[in-house]
């Protein structure tokens, strides 16, 4: 897996020529505070924007201008997982409908093929398959969160971003959310960019550590044994807060 950012800009999240290259790892962690442009990052690396100037690429293929099927195969090899589960969730689809919708989506599976898919993953992230039934508002927040997580993980994608999925959560739920993503890492998932202002849960999870702020990356560190040497002192200001 290769993800190259090459000159990126986006105007409104003071994003400027930004480079960047993920190659390999298994987890990248992004830290920063509110504001600093790392959810805008995440929507364009997710093709969900497009940005002002630069390129973007995927193994190789360049996501500016891409167009129908090849899209459409990207976006399922691609996938972005929101902080705030209910708001992600259609309020009127049931769970089961709302975790099938990237199968039905963006590949050419049959309803049997994307019912098995969907049971599989229910299964991974151990989410009861009577809930499949339930709408998001008859959920708990942690099964809302399975829920997501099901959803963005049902293509079988190659390349996730957690986008602040801890942000906001009582400390027992924090640490679920964290033992489910590291014990995915351990498993199966093969790549991922973990988005989070907590420095601490960056270190929990992550091979490499990148620090941005107002809109640059300042730090870029590698994790070992949950620690990194930071050497920007932004970064380590993150770290103090995040143990405080």
């Amino acid at each position: 897996m290769r993800l190259e950012l090459l000159g990126v800009s986006k105007r409104y999240a003071r994003i400027d020529d930004l480079t960047l290259t993920i190659e390999g790892e298994r987890a990248v962690a992004l830290v920063g505070e509110s504001g600093s442009g790392k959810s805008t990052l995440a929507r364009l690396i997710s093709l969900l924007e497009k940005p002002d100037a630069g390129e973007i690429r995927f193994d190789g293929v360049s996501l500016t201008g891409l167009r129908g099927a090849k899209r459409r195969a990207l976006r399922g090899n691609i996938q972005l997982i929101l902080q705030n589960a209910a708001a992600a969730l259609d309020p009127r689809v049931r769970v089961g409908k709302s975790i099938a919708e990237p199968l039905r989506n963006l590949t050419r599976l049959s309803a049997a093929e994307i019912s098995a898919r969907v049971n599989e993953i229910c299964a991974r992230v151990s989410l009861s398959p009577e809930l499949l039934r339930r709408l998001p508002h008859e959920l708990s927040g942690g099964q809302q969160k399975r829920v997501c997580f099901a959803r963005g993980l049902v293509t079988h994608p190659g390349f996730v971003v957690f986008d602040e999925v801890t942000s906001g959560l009582d400390p027992a739920l924090r640490e679920r959310v964290l033992e489910f993503i590291v014990g995915l890492k351990a498993e199966s998932l093969r790549s991922f960019l973990f988005i989070t202002h907590d420095m601490d849960a960056a270190l929990r999870v992550a091979d490499r550590v990148l620090v941005m702020k107002s809109g640059a990356i300042v730090e870029d560190s590698i994790v070992s044994g949950g620690r990194a040497e930071l050497r920007h002192e932004y970064a380590r200001l993150l770290l103090e807060k995040a143990w405080s």
